[in-house]
This record gives C-alpha cells, structure tokens and sequence, in this order.
C-alpha cells in the first residue's frame, strides 16, 4: 500500500529540492564522487523524489517542467562551483551572474504562486486596486474553464423559456457569506407562479471551482419550512465558484446559475 504524502506548497518542493540537491552534492564529494557525478546525483534524485510526490498531487506538466529545469540548473551549478572550489579559484563573473539569475527566478516563481493561490496582500490590494464600496477584491487566480463546461446554449435557451413559463420564484440567501473551510447556512426559498410556497420539492445546490474539478460538489437541500429548503455547506478554498441551483418537482424543474466568490479566513 502507497504511503500517503501531504501535499506542500510549489514554493516548498521547489526550495526543499535545492536544499536536497545541495546535501546530496556535498555528501557525494565527501564519499569521494567525483564533481561530475555528484552533480548527477544531486540533480536526479530530487527530480525523482518530486515525481513520486507528483504521482500524488499532480500540478500539471508546466509544473512539472520547471522543476526540471530548476532542479538540473541547481546541480549544474552545484558542479562548477565545486570544481572551482577543488581548483581553489574564484567563481567567473558569469556563472556567478547564471546562479543569481535562477535564485531570482525561483523566489519570482514563489511570489507569483503565492499571489495565484491567496491573491495580493490586503495592502498592496488597497493601494494598487480600486474597491467597489461594500464589496471584496479578490485577486486569486481564479482558474480555467473546463472544456466539459462549454455546452452548447440551443438547450440552455429552450430551458430558459420552459422556466419563464412554469413562473417560480427562486431565491437563494447565505451563498454570498460563505467562508473557505468554515460552515455556512444557506436557504433557498420557492414560490409557485401564484406566489404560494412550493412545497415538496427537490431543491439541490452544485458547487464547482473552475482551477480544480476535485473540488465540485453537489449538496442537497432539505425542506425546513413550507417552500424554504436549507443545508450546512463548508468549502475548502476561497475565491470564485460557479454555483447551479436545481429545483424539481415532478417534471417541472427549474435551474439557474451564477458565479459565487467565497472569502477566506
């Protein structure tokens, strides 16, 4: 059975790789590898380690590439300054400029992670960004379409005049409170085209994160009042969410859809 391995950051496997890859260097030269295969060692061991790791927590193969380079960019230059070293010379100006190149642009890499995950700190967010009055700017990324999505809009249509028919009134409340990682209430409340609650109902709320599909959900509402349907809903990250709320009853049903942001901590 596969050991289970938590998942850690970019900025985390990228880091702990060239502190790997630098233990690995140095204690190849002190077992009596030469410069050239201690490089080796140091620059294929933690690209392996890290696609165990990625059999686990896939990231995608852009991903999986800049490690890659940056891990073989490491031990290369693991290997011409322990060459030097052995030389007893100081390091040319332009490998010294080629290691400070790729240290840049693994602490860029980790900045630009940092803000695609948790989006801009609330300073910089208030200094650069205008705020609409009441409400929150969120600048994570917020993710791709999937292609699975894109359905065509012939039917959406045909089911837009059925609904304008049937007359129902729906509207959902709490969805605009929700919080990453905490239970929030939510309420959907349905009158029939006479503006009468519209009792027995199945009501049900599908929630789907564009950046990663193995976070959709579809939860069920129960009937807590005449014509009021309810649930608990916690999920786990925060920013933008497409939310499609269903209501059936009988062979009438009803659906509609709209982007939610949901807040962190």
């Amino acid at each position: 059975m596969p050991i289970a391995l938590p998942p850690i950051s970019m900025t985390g496997t990228l880091f702990g790789g060239l502190l790997l890859a630098a233990l690995l260097f140095f204690a190849g030269r002190r077992l009596g590898l030469s410069g050239f295969w201690a490089g080796v060692l140091s620059g294929a061991l933690p690209f392996l380690a890290y696609l165990v790791y990625s059999s686990q927590h896939w990231g995608g193969g852009d991903v999986l590439a800049i490690h890659f380079a940056v891990y073989i960019a490491g031990a290369g230059l693991l290997t011409i300054f322990g060459s030097l070293q052995r030389k007893n010379q100081k390091m040319h100006w332009a490998p010294r400029l080629i290691l400070w190149f790729f240290v840049g642009l693994v602490v860029l890499n980790a900045i630009l992670q940092s803000i695609a995950k948790n989006g801009l700190p609330g300073f910089l967010t208030g200094m650069l960004l205008p705020t609409p009055e009441g409400q929150k700017v969120h600048t994570a990324f917020p993710g791709v379409l999937p292609h699975d999505r894109n359905k065509s809009y012939e039917p959406h249509l045909e089911k837009v005049e059925r609904q304008r028919n049937l007359g129902w009134q729906v509207t959902a409340t709490g969805f605009e409170a929700l919080v990453a990682d905490r239970p929030g209430a939510v309420t959907v409340a349905v009158k029939d085209e006479q503006g009468a609650p519209l009792k027995g109902a199945m009501v049900n709320v599908a929630l789907w994160r564009m950046a990663n599909s193995d976070d959709d959900r579809v939860v069920a509402l129960a009937e807590i009042a005449p014509g009021v349907y309810g649930a608990h809903i916690a999920l786990e990250a925060a920013g933008r969410w497409l939310m499609t709320l269903h209501v059936e009853r009988g062979q009438d049903h009803h659906q509609s859809q709209r982007q939610l942001i949901v807040g962190d901590e």
